[in-house]
């Protein structure tokens, strides 16, 4: 069925924002399509042919009653997405196993599908039985699982396994990392803050690859 494709993408902004618990007083309805923005904010290195994309399907069947129709809406705009890699990650020699299996997609923000200069909205996307390895932002962080079950690990060192619809807060800095199973991992994130400042991979002694 052919849908309204403005329609699609205010209806999924919307209910990711509600996922994530933002402020209801931050319009969405201001944002405005990219149209080759020259902004200076770091966008990443943009493959479309990323290998982890192969997982975008298996990922959107993996949600609840709960996060089901962003799924859906995903699954309606999914050839419209920009999937990116942290630039600062391909050029570090130390997780060549991590970037086969990682990928992101702004989109809401300075560099996103629609453009908003005060938050990032996006999507995190892991392929199955890959660790994300310790990393840290200035901006403190919002995640909301859409679907999939990984464990997060955060400043205590803890992993712990999150469910669809559950929220993680980092704090500004905080080290965190997160680690699949045997199904992938789709997360949303929100940043409200130090959107020029991306993040960090920590040299820690974490497996980029395998539990």
């Amino acid at each position: 069925m052919k849908t309204n494709l403005e329609t699609d993408w205010r209806d999924l902004l919307r209910r990711l924002a509600i996922l994530l618990g933002m402020k209801g007083e931050r319009s969405l309805d201001d944002a405005r399509p990219d149209c080759g923005s020259d902004s200076q904010v770091d966008r990443g290195v943009e493959l479309p042919s990323l290998a982890v994309l192969r997982y975008v399907d298996s990922a959107l069947a993996g949600g609840d009653s709960v996060t089901a129709p962003i799924c859906v809406l995903i699954d309606q705009l999914k050839t419209e997405l920009r999937w990116r890699q942290n630039a600062s990650y391909v050029r570090a020699d130390f997780v060549a196993d991590f970037l086969d299996g990682y990928a992101y997609c702004e989109l809401l923000g300075p560099s996103g599908h629609r453009v908003r200069g005060d938050i990032a909205l996006g999507l995190l996307l892991l392929a199955p039985r890959v660790t994300y390895p310790a990393h840290a932002h200035p901006a403190a962080e919002v995640y909301a699982v859409i679907a999939g079950r990984a464990d997060w690990r955060q400043g205590d060192g803890v992993w712990r396994r999150r469910e669809p619809g559950q929220r993680i807060h980092h704090a500004s800095m905080e080290p965190h990392a997160m680690r699949t199973a045997d199904e992938p991992l789709l997360a949303a994130y929100l940043w409200q803050d130090h959107l020029h400042e991306g993040a960090r991979l920590l040299r820690t002694k974490t497996v980029s690859k395998g539990r």
